[in-house]
Parts: structure tokens; C-alpha cells; sequence
């Protein structure tokens, strides 16, 4: 037998071909990235490539945990994050939207997020909703125990996702924005009593105003935390050593508020105390934010001012 016909053997054996519908999670041997590399499907027929962290052996399960990236970005952005929580007990996903990384394909159409309009990144809930429901059907845990986190739009889906999936523990927003991408939040917050977590660093101002907007409409339970000087989305995890804590006790459900209470059991806090912007009219604010995103809709730009924001943070280190 010639080694052509052996080489071609070989690959015929290590080759599972993937169906239509089905998940496949399989160890990852080629490289050294951390994690299992899983594969599912969204309601559209795109398969999404995508990270499984499961809980360290000996650790207790706490619950699950899907993160989701930035646009531009990839699930590398979050693999450290998840694998420290694994560690702690927690089923940690991270996935490609569609896009981008290596979630590329839609049967034979190549998807491009360079040229990506508004419908293009509303459909990501699709993703979102595939990568809840993988971890949801691997994990075996109770519904109420999985959480939801993402940096700038991924904080979008996040809580859009959460307000309409009553199972959600809790929310966990990095650099939030009331309209990435025509992704309009405002107003969601007062369908969310879970709690959530808005983290931004006050240089960063969009977020900051979205932030404090957010907070100040939530139903539910809110921590705010601020940074300084430490930029955007999950970049910020490099940046900012305390922060990677902060993600840890939130989901753990161990954050203590100023009054020595846990989150939870403290109702909303004051947000104005917990922001820089204490004669920021929330209302105004609003009404301002709205009013832009509406003229970016009848004039097909992007929308409330992310794009400054956005040239401002995306080749930063």
C-alpha cells in the first residue's frame, strides 16, 4: 500500500462529518488551546465554533456560564476568564459569533462581518440562544442556574437574551451600550429583576452614560463597578487585575455591597452614588440617546455615538 493511499486511510478515520442539527464535542489534540472544542448549530444553519470549560474535578458545581465576545473580536477574548471559573466550578462556554473567528459558514455562503447591516447583527440573538441551549442540555443543571456575560454588544445580548429567558441567574454587562449596532437596550432593564453587573472604565464615556441609564431603569438588583484608565470590553481583563475577581464573586454570588450586604439581598442600590456623573439627568440622558438613535435609523448610520467610541478603543492595546 502506497503512502498516499495510507495517508488518505488515515484521514478517513480521524474524519467525523458533522450533521445537520447535531452537536458534536470532541478533545481538542492539535493544539494547546485551554478548553473542549464543541460545535452546534443556530436555528438559521450556522454552525458556531465554540470552547467547553467543564468544572475542575474536585471542585463543587456552582452552575454555567456563557460569555459572549465583542464584534471584530473572537471567544479567545474570554477562554481565561472561563477557564479560572471551571475551576471554581462552574460549566464556562465560549463561542464565535457568527463571522467571526471560525464560525464562518452558512451552508456554502462565506458570512463577512465587515459588511454586516443591522439585521445581520440583531440575527447574533440566534447565536446566543444556540449556545444557551447547548450549555443548558451539557451542563444537566437546573435552568436557574446559568448566567450570561458579554462585553459591548456581546453585554447587549446578554441582557436582551436574559429579559426574555426567565431561567437566567444573572446578567454581567463589560462596557455597555444603550445601541450597538442598532441593538437598542434602552428600556430593558425594567424587565429584569435578576441581578446585574455593569462594569466600564470613566474614560470610556458612552458606556458610562449607557451604564448609569441601565442601572437606574434595572427592576432588579445592580452592582456598577468603575475602572480608570483601563479601556474597553474584555480588554479590560488584562488591564485591570482586581476585575477578574470582581467576575469570580459575581458569579458566585458573593458580592457585598456598601452596606455589608450580599446583592441579592439588598434590593437596587443608589447608583448615583456608585457613578461620577451624580448630575447626570438619567432622564434627559434618555430622551438625548433615543432621539440619536432614531436619526441613525432613518439615516442608515450607526447609531448613539458607539462608532467615536468604537474608533477610539479598537486598535488600542
Amino acid at each position: 500500500m502506497s503512502l498516499r493511499v495510507i495517508t488518505a486511510f488515515v484521514a478517513l478515520l480521524v474524519f467525523v462529518p458533522q450533521l445537520p442539527g447535531s452537536v458534536c464535542a470532541s478533545t481538542e489534540t492539535v493544539d494547546d488551546k485551554p478548553g473542549v472544542a464543541v460545535r452546534f448549530e443556530t436555528s438559521d444553519g450556522i454552525f458556531l465554533d465554540a470552547r467547553l470549560f467543564e468544572p475542575a474535578e474536585r471542585a463543587e458545581v456552582q452552575g454555567a456560564i456563557v460569555f459572549v465576545h465583542e464584534p471584530f473580536r473572537s471567544k479567545r477574548d474570554w477562554a481565561y476568564m472561563a477557564e479560572r471559573l471551571a475551576r471554581k466550578g462552574f460549566y464556562s462556554l465560549t463561542f464565535d459569533l457568527r463571522g467571526h473567528g471560525t464560525s464562518l459558514l452558512r451552508g456554502d455562503e462565506e458570512l463577512d462581518r465587515e459588511i454586516f447591516m443591522e439585521a445581520d447583527w440583531a440575527d447574533t440573538r440566534l447565536d446566543l440562544l444556540a449556545a444557551v441551549a447547548f450549555l443548558k442540555e451539557h451542563s444537566k443543571l437546573p435552568a436557574e442556574k446559568l448566567h450570561v456575560a458579554g462585553a459591548d454588544l456581546g453585554g447587549s445580548l446578554a441582557l436582551q437574551h436574559a429579559v426574555k429567558d426567565e431561567t437566567v441567574a444573572s446578567v454581567a454587562m463589560l462596557s455597555p451600550g444603550l445601541g450597538y449596532d442598532g441593538l437598542n437596550v434602552l428600556g430593558l432593564g425594567k424587565e429584569l429583576e435578576r441581578p446585574l453587573l455593569l462594569v466600564f472604565s470613566t474614560e470610556d464615556g458612552y458606556s458610562r452614560k449607557s451604564a448609569q441609564v441601565i442601572a437606574e431603569e434595572a427592576a432588579g438588583p445592580v452592582h456598577v463597578e468603575m475602572y480608570y484608565g483601563v479601556g474597553h470590553g474584555a480588554k479590560m481583563l488584562t488591564r485591570e487585575p482586581t476585575l477578574e475577581t470582581l467576575l469570580i464573586s459575581w458569579f458566585l454570588g458573593t458580592i457585598i455591597t456598601s452596606e455589608g450586604r450580599r446583592l441579592e439581598d439588598a434590593g437596587k442600590p443608589n447608583i448615583v452614588e456608585k457613578t461620577i456623573d451624580k448630575a447626570l439627568d438619567t432622564d434627559a440622558e434618555k430622551r438625548r440617546l433615543e432621539e440619536q438613535r432614531k436619526e441613525a435609523a432613518s439615516s442608515g448610520e450607526e447609531a448613539v455615538g458607539e462608532q467615536e467610541e468604537r474608533k477610539r478603543w479598537k486598535n488600542s492595546d
